[in-house]
């Protein structure tokens, strides 16, 4: 059933008032970063993140950059799939970032340094570039932006003075290297940016499912999520073909086995029928745990979203449980 929250915004619009309220007429969602999110109240629950991926059938990168008010932290980890080794650069600073953070999603630059992590992220609305300096990982990225390929982007409220925005930007072209350990490797592959910004409760939980690849012929892309718009708007369900975003009102349940998440994930909703297959499963390092509890199973899915396969494309599947 399509919930009534669950409406396409196309014009520009603030996520929140001047008082630090949720906008109503922001709430829904956009094929396009239509909105402008300066979130200046209350301290200690506005929550802020830049999550980049680039995927290629060989490794994974990614970076995660946060703020919380109280504490702002970077993570950049690399993965290489066919052995499952990791390496991971991460710091954690007090009180959070200082100084501004972009308004909208894409576009906007953001320096950040500490305790010899440092990253740069220049988004210009039609490519983006990223930047890591850490002891064992460097990454020099460019992300291009095609202005025939739509984005999800998704704003929800539980109440007045707790709402958040969600940009989910899957498959763009992505080119670079990355150098572990001093050695230096190529990157051509898809980025995926999850780029986020509200006013969230203490304890939070989400899912989120994502990856790209091409299908009988055409581009595929997808997205699927759940609980974390639960009770407070829009689905940030969709498919992309060629470009194009079908966005599904569903909602969509995940099942995994707990105690072995390299067992297949099934993501089950109305039209939707899809398994991700993992090569290899991330978890939340010991000392992060206070923040917060992931499992990401990386791999390939198969089945449908409606009537388009996604048979091989990859990406991941996740599952976050957060005191924050």
């Amino acid at each position: 059933m399509t919930h009534e929250l669950d409406r396409e915004i196309t014009a520009a619009v603030a996520l929140c008032r001047p008082d630090g309220t949720a906008a109503p007429e922001a709430i829904g969602w956009s094929r396009r970063p239509v909105h402008r999110c300066v979130v200046d109240r209350p301290w200690g629950r506005r929550k802020r993140w830049h999550y980049w991926a680039v995927v290629t059938p060989a490794e994974i990168v990614s970076l995660t950059v946060v703020d919380l008010d109280y504490a702002g932290a970077i993570v950049a980890l690399w993965i290489e799939l066919a052995t499952g080794r990791t390496v991971r650069d991460a710091t954690v600073r007090p009180r959070g970032w200082p100084g501004p953070w972009p308004e909208v999603a894409d576009r906007g630059d953001l320096t950040l340094d500490h305790r010899g992590v440092a990253v740069e992220l220049a988004d210009a609305g039609t490519e983006a570039r990223l930047h890591v300096r850490g002891p064992r990982l460097q990454l020099d990225v460019e992300v291009a932006r095609p202005a025939t390929l739509d984005t999800l982007g998704v704003a929800v409220a539980r109440s007045p003075r707790r709402f958040a925005y969600s940009a989910k930007h899957v498959d763009l072209p992505a080119r670079g290297a990355v150098t572990v350990d001093g050695a230096r490797r190529p990157l051509d592959g898809w980025a995926c940016l999850d780029w986020g910004r509200g006013v969230w409760p203490a304890r939070s939980a989400w899912n989120w499912a994502c990856g790209a690849g091409t299908v009988d012929g055409r581009r595929v892309g997808l997205n699927l999520g759940a609980r974390w718009t639960d009770g407070g708007g829009a689905t940030e369900n969709a498919v992309i073909v060629d470009g194009h975003l079908t966005k599904l009102a569903q909602h969509v349940d995940f099942a995994w086995d707990r105690r072995d998440p390299r067992r297949p994930w099934r993501l089950r909703g109305d039209g939707v029928d899809v398994t991700l297959t993992p090569d290899h499963v991330e978890a939340t390092p010991a000392w992060l745990r206070p923040l917060g509890d992931l499992r990401v199973a990386f791999g390939r899915f198969a089945g449908h979203v409606g009537d388009v396969r996604v048979d091989g494309v990859q990406g991941w599947a996740e599952e976050l449980h957060a005191i924050w």
